[in-house]
This record gives C-alpha cells, sequence and structure tokens, in this order.
C-alpha cells in the first residue's frame, strides 16, 4: 500500500525529500513564505501548494483536494522557544498549532465518510515546546487526544518522551536527536506521532524495543544542546533557536572558564566541529581540537562560521590536504565523506556554506539553489537559503520516523497469496523447472537488442526484484496493475518493458495481479495517458488477450528461449532448460507512434544488436575508470 500524506508548514519539504524514496506520495503541501514556496515550486511541480493551512478545512470539506493518510507538519515553534520570547498559545503562531488539530480533526472525518482509517500524525517542534509557561503542550495534547481540557505533566514539566492516549487518539511523543542519525550536528526536536486508528501503536513507531526484554524504551538523552547558528552570526538567542543555520553541532567536554558545564565526549562520523551560543549573550565561542578532548574560549566574528580548533588549519598539501580546510567547492572536509579537516580561510574562521548547511540536514546538494523572484538560478540568495535550512527538520529522522509508519502500516496489510508463494519458492534450498511458472528471465542480448530499436528501457513492469532490466522496477508487492505507468515514464524518461506472467489470472482483494487480458488492459489505459509501452509477448493470435489494438507489431523470426532466475537451484541434473522455443513478437503500446503497423525481425539480428550494445556500455564504462 502506497501511503499518501499531507504536508503543512511545509518548508522546503524535509518530509518528502525523506519520504518520497519510501514510496509515500505527497497529496498537498501548505506553505506561504515566498522562497520556500519557491523551492516547493522547483522541485514538485505536479504538487499543489494550497496555501494557508487555516483554508485546508473548508477545501478539504468541498471536495477539492484528498483526505491523505498521513498528516505531517512543524507548527511555527518561535511561540514555544525563547527565541520567540515564548509567546505560547497567545502568540498568533501558536494558535496555527490549534488549527493543526482541526484539520487532523477533519481529514479522519472525511476519511470515515470514506470508509478509510484515520489518519496517522505526525509533529515536529523544538524541546522547548515541553516546558513554556502556558502549557502549550498539554492543550497540544489534549486537542489531540481528544479532551475537554488541557492535560499536565505529573511532575510539572512534561518528560522528554512519553504517551498517553484520550478518546479520540492515541499519542507518543520523543526527542529525537539529528546527531544520532547520520548528520554532523546536534539538533534535538519532539517529535509526536498520534493516530485514532486502533490497529496500530503509536509506540511502536516512536519507541525501539530493547533488544532481549521486548519492553518500549526511550532513548536516553544524556547531554544538554549547547549551542546554534544564526543569519546574523553566532547566536544569543538560546539553544532551541528555531533560525539556527541547519542546528546545533557536536562539542566536546567544556572548559568551565567558558561558562558551560562539561559534557562527556561524544564522536560524530564526519567530524567533530562545533560553534555554539553564550549563555548569557556574549561573543564566547569553545574549539575542539582533532586530536584532543580539551577546548579554549576565543572571540567569534559575527559571520555564522565554525570556528578552527587550536593550530589545526588543515592537512599540508604534502599530506594530501590543501591546509584550508575546504575544497575547490567551498564545501568544508569536515561535511564530505573524503577528510576531517576543520573549517577556516587564510587561518581564520569563515562562515558555513549553503551547501554545507543543506548536508547538515540530510538534503541534497544544491536543494535550496532555485530561482527566486528577479534572481535566476545561480543567483539564489545565500541568506534565504539559510534560514529556510535553519527552519526545517532533519532529513534522516524524518526519513527513519516514515520507515517505521510504513513498516507498521505493510504488517497489517493482508499478505498476498501470490507473492507469499513465490516469496516460500526463492527460498527454497533446491528447484525444478516446473516450478518456475511466471519467473523466466528475459536473455540480456534479446532485451538490450529490442531497447536498442524500441527506446532506452528504464523501468520494468514485472520482475521478482532481482531479475529487472531496468533501473526502476515493479514487483509482484507494487503489483504493476495498481501503478501509473505514465506517471512514472513522465518522472523518470525513457521506456517501459515487460515481460509478463502468462500464469492463469490471480487476484488480490479483488484487484488482478497477474493475467496477460488484464495486463493487457492496463497497457491501453496507459497508452491513452502517454509513454511508451513495449512488450516481449508469445505470438499467440489466437488468445483472447491478444493486443490487436497496439500501435506497432513486431514479429520474431526464429523461435526464442529465457534464462531461468538468478534464485534457481537445480535439483539434480535434469534441471536444465531444454529446447522448448516459442515464437514470440514485440508489441508496442504508444499512441505518438509513426513507424509501421507490423514489421519482422530475426532473432539472430536482435541477439547482434543486444551484444553490441553490451560490449559498447562495457567499452565505456572501462574508459571512464581509466579516467578516472
Amino acid at each position: 500500500m502506497k501511503l499518501t500524506y499531507g504536508s503543512v508548514c511545509s518548508g522546503i519539504e524535509a518530509a518528502s525529500v525523506a519520504w518520497e524514496p519510501l514510496g509515500m506520495k505527497p497529496e498537498w503541501f501548505s506553505e506561504i513564505e515566498p522562497f520556500p514556496c519557491a523551492v516547493l515550486n522547483h522541485h514538485w511541480t505536479e504538487v499543489k501548494n494550497l496555501g494557508d493551512m487555516t483554508a485546508i478545512t473548508d477545501k478539504l470539506k468541498a471536495g477539492e483536494v484528498a483526505a491523505p493518510d498521513v498528516l505531517v507538519g512543524g507548527t511555527p515553534c518561535q511561540a514555544f522557544s525563547v527565541a520567540g520570547l515564548r509567546g505560547g498559545l497567545s502568540d498568533e503562531r501558536g494558535q496555527l498549532t490549534l488549527s493543526f488539530v482541526e484539520l487532523a480533526d477533519c481529514i479522519d472525518e472525511i476519511r470515515e465518510k470514506d470508509g478509510k482509517e484515520p489518519a496517522i500524525i505526525v509533529w515536529e517542534n523544538v524541546p522547548g515546546v515541553l516546558s513554556s509557561k502556558d502549557n502549550a503542550f498539554g492543550c497540544f495534547l489534549a486537542g489531540l487526544a481528544g479532551e475537554s481540557e488541557e492535560l499536565k505533566p505529573a511532575g510539572g514539566k512534561w518528560s522528554n518522551a512519553g504517551v498517553v492516549s484520550g478518546p479520540q487518539r492515541t499519542i507518543a511523543w520523543r526527542i529525537l536527536d539529528a546527531q544520532y542519525f547520520g548528520v554532523p550536528q546536534r539538533r534535538r526536536r519532539v517529535f509526536v506521532v498520534a493516530t485514532a486508528r486502533k490497529d496500530i501503536s503509536v509506540a511502536e513507531i516512536l519507541f525501539e524495543r530493547e533488544s532481549l526484554s521486548g519492553s518500549i524504551k526511550s532513548r536516553s538523552e544524556e547531554k544538554q544542546t549547547v549551542a546554534a547558528l544564526t543569519a546574523n552570526g553566532v547566536g544569543a538567542t538560546g539553544a532551541d533557536d528555531n533560525q539556527a543555520l541547519a542546528g546545533h553541532l557536536i562539542v566536546g567536554p567544556l572548559d568551565t572558564q567558558c561558562g558551560y558545564e562539561k559534557h562527556s565526549m561524544q564522536s560524530v562520523a564526519l567530524g567533530h566541529i562545533i560553534a555554539f551560543n553564550p549563555q548569557a549573550g556574549g561573543k564566547a565561542s569553545a574549539t575542539l581540537g582533532a586530536n584532543s578532548h580539551t577546548v579554549s574560549c576565543i572571540q567569534a566574528s559575527q559571520q555564522p562560521a565554525i570556528l578552527l580548533a587550536g593550530n589545526i588549519i588543515g592537512r599540508k598539501p604534502e599530506n594530501g590536504g590543501n591546509q584550508t580546510g575546504f575544497n575547490e567547492s567551498d564545501i568544508s572536509y569536515t561535511l564530505t565523506k573524503v577528510d576531517r579537516h576543520g573549517v577556516s580561510f587564510n587561518n581564520a574562521v569563515r562562515r558555513l556554506t549553503p551547501v554545507e548547511c543543506e548536508r547538515l540536514q540530510g538534503f541534497p546538494d544544491n536543494h535550496t539553489k532555485v530561482p527566486f523572484k528577479d534572481k535566476c538560478f545561480d543567483d539564489c540568495p545565500d541568506g534565504h537559503r539559510y534560514r529556510a535550512l535553519g527552519n526545517s527538520m532533519a532529513v534522516p529522522v524524518m526519513r527513519w520516523i516514515g520507515k517505521r509508519i510504513c513498516h507498521a502500516v505493510a504488517e497489517l496489510t493482508p499478505k498476498i497469496a501470490y507473492v507469499q508463494h513465490l516469496n516460500e519458492l526463492k527460498a527454497k534450498p533446491l528447484h525444478k523447472l516446473n516450478e518456475i511458472g511466471d519467473q523466466w528471465q528475459t536473455p540480456e542480448n534479446l532485451v538490450y537488442g529490442i531497447s536498442a530499436i524500441y527506446g532506452q528501457f528504464k523501468l520494468d513492469l514485472f520482475t521478482d526484484g532481482e531479475n529487472s532490466k531496468a533501473p526502476y522496477f515493479y514487483t509482484a508487492e507494487n503489483n504493476a496493475l495498481t501503478q501509473d505507468w505514465s506517471e512514472k515514464l513522465k518522472e523518470i524518461g525513457g521506456v517501459a518493458f515487460g515481460n509478463p506472467p502468462y500464469s492463469r489470472s490471480s487476484y488480490h482483494e479483488k484487484q488482478a495481479i497477474t493475467g496477460v487480458r488484464h495486463i493487457m488492459s492496463h497497457a491501453s489505459a496507459m497508452r491513452e495517458k502517454g509513454g511508451r509501452y513495449v512488450f516481449l509477448l508469445k505470438a499467440a493470435t489466437s488468445e483472447v488477450w491478444w493486443p490487436e489494438n497496439a500501435d506497432h507489431i513486431c514479429f520474431i523470426r526464429g523461435r526464442i528461449g529465457f534464462d531461468v532466475p538468478k534464485w534457481f537451484i537445480p535439483a539434480d541434473e535434469k534441471q536444465k532448460p531444454t529446447g522448448a522455443f516459442f515464437a514470440g513478437a514485440i508489441v508496442v503500446f504508444d499512441k505518438t507512434w509513426t513507424g509501421k503497423e507490423f514489421d519482422y525481425i530475426s532473432r539472430e539480428e536482435l541477439e547482434q544488436r543486444g551484444k553490441a550494445f553490451i560490449e559498447q556500455a562495457k567499452w565505456l564504462a572501462k574508459k571512464m575508470e581509466v579516467a578516472a
């Protein structure tokens, strides 16, 4: 099942960068700030940006937009932080949190009318929300839970993790730190997962189990957040400053003369770098030596910067470095997977580049480099990029949450009998030829010969997950007959290829999974939407499924055969493919086709074309390797 989501306070869409690779699909965004809107429009032209989130409930009730499986957002956290003067629910930005609850309720109402399960809610904020004087977090929990009065923490302050259940939803929250998810910065945020579903445990999503006891635990938060970089320099607005340039970086043990408590040493995969705020508005910053556990206090400039520790300026040229701490692209070696240099320029502090900030948040390079107003792509203002990144979520943390949501839902999905049978077959220690069924592979030379004539295959419609002939593919779990092939080709380009399963039609919950008749029918529907779909079929013109409506049919002279699948382990010496070849044809669905309606080609010519293509590809790969 492909989960859909709606995103509010979308920013530059950390959720989509994290979740789309998991197969999740955005239904709509909601963002009003001009620069983030430009980023959304640049990367997701096909997704509607609904603008003001307070107007979405009316659009849902009017049927103008869909009620998604997941609602995600981080309503403005300035209202709950020192930077926002802790305006809380009296601040109009805090009121957006209540609008978020109303939106969640509206989505669930519509989904119930449509016979669907309630939505899963994901919300993010700064840790300061747990200690706001007006108990904003308790009000938020009460709203989601369906309670009439605010919830109050037993100890006077909300803990870093917990679970509550009310008449409307069960809610789990937890502080997660980005440093534990593969990015070189310390960024602690509160994440909330809630749902009215009775078949899903939000605690199972947000907390891990003890490896042996089976009980659920929350990872302890041993350290305190120490600092942030802001758009105007090393800030003094508190450690949970939402305007941080991609948040907080790791710090080692601190010298008490700097005015900070001591911390035990923390390691991070991409190096040790730090810049942070003084407690009381001063300008002191700590530097961490690459080869020591000590820090010193120095004066920082008013530019966003990372300080270079001690006298470690960078690797000397004779040792493979340039003694500056950054490469030709102005990217700190600390933020690459090549080296562990600090960040400096001419032995002085330099500011982080936008690409470095993108990497700190887990975004692809130049994700925020987009055309904006009267500025072209190359002149995109850095200031807007810094602010957008500071306001965003850490992508790896969101991906972890998304994976756990997908897993929780997948566990509830009824198992497809066809898929179960295939998995059991692949798991067997030995196989017989008559067990292969739908899983015979198209020979390499044959498929690449067809590709050389009809276009580069980018999407393989029917695979077992191991025999794909294209970089993108569908397995039985994905069920190609439920997919929009046309939309996928618009995204990735190229041509779709199919060597379809010939078994009798099988179904799951009345939806066809196999059956050539169903496959040809779906191909015809995709043809109308656009794209080219090339099939290698048995030349069985008398069959009811034979596609007489295809745009092009090329009969292959000479019988063709197929290869055993990669997982096939012969049970004995008799399990070898025989000469049971059959007549074949290449069938093309493409409404823009202008060539012959019927044609012929020999199997030998196809194989020769395919062999030549493969040899050329190997030659090019070798040439590139030598050049590298």
